[in-house]
Order: structure tokens, then C-alpha cells, then sequence
């Protein structure tokens, strides 16, 4: 099993390139990775090591995705191990077998951003289910894969000054880039350390680290002005106020 603070995700697939992609991003974002190139071997290796999620391809030689989820569904010992289909058949009568077994389906090529949110996802309503499953990295966040364009990065949280709401999403600033991250202030807010990010506003999130003074407006009250080399000037909501100048220590 994964240890303190990460998930155990196995992946099977028979593309040795495809194997090496998934367990690359995953490892870096955090998670514990075991890979399996013969899906022959596949539903036997998920019950002795026992992962959190197991990562599934759907057309392979020999067994298919489906034989394998089949055979995992049969033993008792992984009757309730999470599922993620990725796979390039988006064949609509497949994807619905699938989902009769599995927890989601992403197609291939995939959004790294996606796929990492719909595995969280995943990891988290299983230990909603069983509370002695770690839940996805005790849910806090290490480095935060974002996009920008085509591009998915995976950025160190603590490069981050700042998070903007955007609609259901968020955008996450660095000293010089912005990124559009796959999760909600709220989101966030659950998941990061809170000893170096606190909440200043509904639309705001800020890396305490990056705080260079608290400052005063007329017209838009208490601000927080980063050291971020643009000198962004953030506003601090009443509600939240009292709060950061504990924080902060003022």
C-alpha cells in the first residue's frame, strides 16, 4: 500500500511509451506508481499490491480492458478497487460497458490537468467510502499541474503567489506567468497547506510568503502588495481580515 501522505496507483496498459508518460506525470504530481505491460498478468498484480486506483487501457492483446476489470471484479480482494478507464476507443457502446464496472473513462490523448483532477475525484469518494484509504496525498497538494495553452505544467507550490477565482476554475500566478488550474478557490482552499496560503477575499487566495507589506486604500480598503516583481496589490475582505492579521502576526 502507499504510504503517509500518497496513493498507490497501478497502471496497466501494453504501450511501454504510454506507461512511461502516465507514471511520469503521476510520479511528480505525488502518487505512488506500479506498472504492468501485460494484461495478462494485470488483475493478479492488482490483488497482491493492493493500489488505490488502478489505471486501466481498454484494447490490449490477449486480455482487453474489459477481461481484466472482469477478473478484478470476480476477487474478492480487489471487488472494490477503484477503476479509471484511458483509452483511444471512444466507441460509445464500449465506454458504456466500461462505466458498468469502472469509476470514469478519459479518452487518449489526454489532458494531463484532467487526468490528474478525475483521479483525485476518484481517490476521494473512495475514502469518503473507506476512511482507512489515504485520501489522495491527505488531500494536500505538492505541486500543482496547471496549463497554459496546449501545455500542462506541473509548478512547485511554492513559485505560487497568489490564486484568482475564475468562474468554476482558478487561475494561478507566479512572479511572471499566469495558469489556468482545474480547481475551484474552494477546492484549493481544502487542499492546500495552511500554513503558507490563507483566503484574503472571495476572489483570492495568497501565498503568505509573498507578502511584502498590507497596505491602505481609500476607495478599496485593507490590500495586500506582493513581492511578486509587479507589486500586485490584492484586496482583503472584512470577513477575512482578522483572520490574516493573525496570520501575519500584526
Amino acid at each position: 500500500m502507499a504510504g503517509p501522505g500518497s496513493s498507490h496507483i497501478l497502471v496497466i496498459d501494453d504501450d511501454p511509451e504510454m506507461l512511461k508518460t502516465v507514471e511520469a506525470v503521476l510520479t511528480i504530481d505525488g502518487f505512488e506508481v506500479t506498472i504492468c505491460q501485460d494484461p495478462e498478468d494485470g488483475a493478479a498484480m492488482a490483488a497482491e499490491v493492493g493500489p488505490d486506483l488502478v489505471i486501466l487501457d481498454m484494447r490490449m492483446p490477449g486480455k482487453s480492458g474489459l477481461d481484466v476489470m472482469m477478473e478484478m471484479r470476480s476477487n474478492q480482494v480487489t471487488r472494490h478497487t477503484p477503476i479509471l478507464f484511458l483509452s483511444a476507443v471512444g466507441d460509445e457502446a464500449v465506454v458504456v460497458k466500461a462505466l458498468k464496472g469502472a469509476d470514469d473513462y478519459v479518452l487518449k490523448p489526454f489532458k494531463t490537468l484532467e487526468l490528474v483532477a478525475r483521479i483525485t475525484k476518484i481517490l476521494e469518494r473512495a475514502a469518503r467510502t473507506a476512511p482507512e484509504l489515504p485520501l489522495s496525498r491527505s488531500t494536500r497538494l505538492q505541486r500543482l499541474p496547471v496549463q497554459r495553452g496546449d501545455e500542462t505544467f506541473l509548478v512547485p507550490l511554492a513559485e505560487i503567489a497568489y490564486f484568482e477565482a475564475a468562474g468554476k476554475y482558478s487561475y494561478a500566478h507566479t512572479r511572471d506567468r499566469r495558469f489556468l488550474t482545474g480547481y475551484s478557490l474552494g477546492r484549493l482552499e481544502q487542499r492546500l497547506d495552511s500554513g503558507s496560503f490563507a483566503r484574503t477575499h472571495r476572489s483570492y487566495i495568497v501565498n503568505l510568503d509573498f507578502i511584502h507589506k498590507v497596505a491602505r486604500d481609500r476607495s478599496r480598503g485593507v490590500l495586500v502588495v506582493l513581492a511578486d516583481g509587479k507589486e500586485t496589490r490584492l484586496k482583503v475582505s472584512d470577513s477575512y481580515l482578522p483572520k490574516l492579521k493573525e496570520r501575519l502576526e500584526l
